[in-house]
This record gives C-alpha cells, structure tokens and sequence, in this order.
C-alpha cells in the first residue's frame, strides 16, 4: 500500500505542479490551479504525520485560532473540496478563504465530507473569509452570501479583505454579525501600517483580533506584530513562502537550508516552524496532497534561539506584493 501510494504522490506531483506553499493572496482572483488528480480522488488514507496535533493560540474574543491553515487562493470549488477535505483529514483545523477566492462553495463541500465521515466536528474547525471590496455597500449581504456558500451558520473569523474608503461602514456590519451570532471574531488584512491600523481601532467597538499580511522571512511584519500585541492581536501570514514565483528564493535561501538540513527537515518546515515559534498564524496554500502533509508537519521538532535569531536577521522589509 505504501508503495502503490508512493507512486500516486509522485505522478500527482508532476501533474499539479503546485509550488508548495504558495500562501493566501489578497487582492486576486483565484482560477491558477489545477483540477485534483486521480491520486488525489482515489487517496483512501492520510499521509502519516508524526504529530497531528495542532497548537492553537487564544484570540482576543476568547476563540482558539489554529496556528497552521490551509490556504485556498487560486483554487476553483473542484480543488478546494478536495484540497479541504484532505487536509482536514490531515490534522489541519484552520482552514482560510474569501468571497473573492470564488471557492467558498468548495471549501463548504471538503468540510461536510469530513463531517459526514466523522473525521472531524464543525465545532472543531476554525473557517476564515473576507469581505472583498466590490461587496463593501453591503457587507451585511456579503456575510449572508459567505454562510450560505460555506454552508454553515456562523464564521469563526471574518476580514475586511484590504483597506478601502468604506472600512467604517464595513467593520460595523462584521460587529453586528458578531453580536447576532453569526461571527466569532472580526479582523482586517492587508493593514501594513500603524496609522492603518490606528484608525480601524478607533471606531472599533470590537478590537480586531486578526491581521492577515503579507509575511515571511523577508518580510517579517515585525513592527507591527510589536504595536498591536498590547491589543490581543494576532498577525495571520499569507504567502508565508513569498508566494508563487517567490518560493525559489525563500526555500534556497543558505541559512534556511543550513537549518533545514541541521534538522533533517524541508526549508518549507523550517519557515513554518518559525513563522509558529516567532507568534504568528501562517496559511499556506497548496492543492497537493504531498505538500499540504508536509506544510503540518511541523509539530515535533522546534528552532533554537540562535536559530530564530538567524532567521530574524533575514528581514530585509521586502514584500513581493503591493495591494
């Protein structure tokens, strides 16, 4: 069996493709990837992990948020039900979207096929979307739209997808949805600065309790982390890899493979570790089997100090994106 699915991994890897890693983005549409594989459809079992369990860190609403998801920008409703439901399956329980992802009915349908085959309990996974900026006249209608395509009755986190004229107006309907049960926790992405995040908290009768960023270990995010941590608040990294195109450069970087190779681990968990232990969330996407295995993996080994402080040292404030 273990040959046979060998085999399947490896012929399915060639045909997606799919950089590992590749994080959220935020500011385009997602139709990049490629339709599952048979080895995809067929998997009968998970991928052996040494520690499925997940660590979690208590948000300022008082909710636990898993500290890896699973990313699902650039994949149609075909892909992200399949990608959800093997990483559920897979020990993830975070599990990041948006309405302008185009695939939240997708992501509905991997969650109720974990469900119905009692691998896991809605209760027991974390589901994220944004609010896109065409939806920001009526956000309320949006949240309706976003349950109804997921399918389930309340989000355990909800974003203001990037800053826009309206974000008052925006963030108001996410805390009325909070107060009628319909939301857990509100937050804002795509937020880089601390004037931006200033003024959110200035209307703000709910502080946020997520911002989901560009970030990774050329961009660390590192100043902002430190501002608003007095808040409660939690930095969330999209393209935790760079994104794709990117991957390249952060997976060959010298002192991540140095690290990779002390630990007998991929530079992919190498980042992920660090992003974890440095007090970040980070989703990062993939369709592929292989790789959304390997990216929660990261629970049974942990960086030095010297270790992080090396990679601390990799910020360059260099991001790959400007939205």
């Amino acid at each position: 069996m273990k040959t046979v699915m060998a085999v399947l991994l490896s012929v399915m890897m060639l045909l997606l493709g799919t950089a590992c890693g590749a994080g959220t983005s935020a500011g385009k549409g997602g139709s990049g990837e490629a339709r599952p594989t048979a080895a995809m459809k067929d998997s009968k079992e998970a991928l052996p992990l040494k520690e499925k369990k997940v660590m979690s860190v208590k948000l300022n609403s008082g909710y636990e948020m898993p500290v890896i998801g699973l990313g699902t920008w650039t994949q149609n409703n075909v892909t992200a039900a399949e990608s959800v439901y093997f990483a559920l399956k897979n020990g993830y329980r975070l599990i990041d979207t948006a309405r302008y992802y185009g695939n939240e009915k997708g992501v509905g349908e991997g969650l109720k096929r974990a469900i119905s085959e009692k691998i896991v309990a809605r209760k027991d996974v974390f589901i994220t979307s944004k609010i896109m900026p065409g939806n920001y006249n009526n956000a309320a209608s949006a949240i309706e739209a976003s349950l109804r395509d997921l399918d389930i009755d309340y989000l355990d986190l909800m974003l203001i997808h990037q800053p826009e004229s309206n974000d008052k107006a925006v963030y108001q309907a996410m805390e009325q949805a909070v107060k009628n049960g319909k939301i857990r926790s509100i937050g804002i992405s795509n937020y880089y600065t601390r004037k931006q995040v200033e003024e959110v908290l200035s209307y703000a009768t709910i502080v946020p309790a997520v911002i989901q960023n560009e970030n990774h270990i050329f961009y660390q995010n590192a100043e902002l982390q430190d501002f608003v941590k007095p808040y409660g608040i939690v930095i969330e990294s999209w393209y935790p890899f760079g994104g794709r195109g990117n991957t390249k450069e952060n997976f060959e970087n010298k002192t991540v493979t140095a690290i990779a190779q002390a630990h007998g681990r991929t530079p992919a968990q190498i980042i992920l570790r660090w992003q974890i232990q440095a007090g970040y969330v980070a989703v990062p996407g993939s369709a592929n089997p292989n790789h959304i295995a390997e990216n929660i993996a990261v629970f049974d080994f942990s960086l030095s100090a010297e270790e992080m402080k090396k990679i601390a040292g990799l910020n360059k404030h260099q991001r790959y994106e400007n939205w």
